[in-house]
C-alpha cells in the first residue's frame, strides 16, 4: 500500500502527501524540479523514472541546450508517454544546485500552482526533486516549510484576484506534494506542521 496523507484543505484545494513520483502521480498535471546539473553521478529517484520514461530525452535536451534547468526554466509535456500516469508533466528548473536554499523550492512551488491555475487543472502533483539531484536530507530538511507556505500564499492570490471579477474561480481542487517512501513520515509531519501554522496565522 502506497503511503499516503491528507495535510488539510485550503480554499476548498484538498493538500496530500504521497510516495509515488513525477511518473507515477495520476493527476491532471505533474510537476517535476530539476537542476542544471546532479552533484552526483547521475539522475536518480523520481528523475530518473522520468527521463527512462521519457526514453532517454530528458538529459538529451539537457545536454543539448533546449532545456537547461535554469531557474524557473519551463519543459511542458504534453503528449507524455503512455509510461506516465499523468495527463500532461512540465519540468520546472532548479538552476544550480550549488546554490540552491530553500526560497528556491518555494519559488518553484508558487510557480506550479499558478501554471496549474492557468491551465485549468483540477489536480496537480509535485515533485521537489531534492534528493534525486544529490542534496542531503540534512540541507533539504526545511524545505518542506517554505514550499507549503508558498503553495497555500499562491492559491490566496488567486482566490482573492477571483474575488475581484478579474479571474474565474480557482479550479484546482487537489494539490499534492510527491514525497519519497524513505522519508516520507517525517516530511509528511513537516508539511502537516507548516500547514497548521500558516493556517491558525491566516486573517
Amino acid at each position: 500500500m502506497r503511503k499516503q496523507q491528507t495535510i488539510g484543505t485550503w480554499r476548498g484545494v484538498s493538500i496530500e502527501a504521497v510516495a509515488w513520483d513525477s511518473v507515477m502521480a495520476n493527476v491532471d498535471l505533474s510537476f517535476a524540479c530539476m537542476f542544471t546539473h546532479e552533484m552526483n553521478a547521475g539522475l536518480t529517484g523520481g528523475l530518473r523514472h522520468l527521463h527512462e520514461a521519457m526514453a532517454g530525452k530528458l538529459t538529451r535536451l539537457r545536454r543539448e541546450g533546449f532545456f537547461r534547468g535554469d531557474l524557473l526554466e519551463t519543459l511542458l509535456v504534453d503528449r507524455p508517454p503512455a509510461a506516465i500516469a499523468a495527463r500532461a508533466v512540465m519540468v520546472i528548473g532548479m538552476g544550480e544546485p550549488l546554490v540552491w536554499t530553500t526560497a528556491v523550492s518555494a519559488r518553484t512551488a508558487a510557480a506550479a500552482v499558478r501554471t496549474a491555475v492557468q491551465r485549468c487543472a483540477a489536480s496537480a502533483a509535485f515533485a521537489p526533486s531534492l534528493l534525486d539531484a544529490g542534496l542531503t536530507s540534512k540541507s533539504t530538511e526545511c524545505a518542506a516549510c517554505g514550499m507549503m507556505i508558498a503553495v497555500m500564499d499562491a492559491i490566496d492570490a488567486h482566490v482573492h484576484v477571483s474575488s475581484l471579477e478579474l479571474a474565474p474561480e480557482l479550479p484546482l481542487r487537489r494539490w499534492v506534494f510527491d514525497v519519497g517512501e524513505a522519508h516520507f513520515d517525517e516530511v509528511a509531519r513537516q508539511f502537516d506542521e507548516a500547514f497548521a501554522s500558516h493556517q491558525d496565522a491566516a486573517p
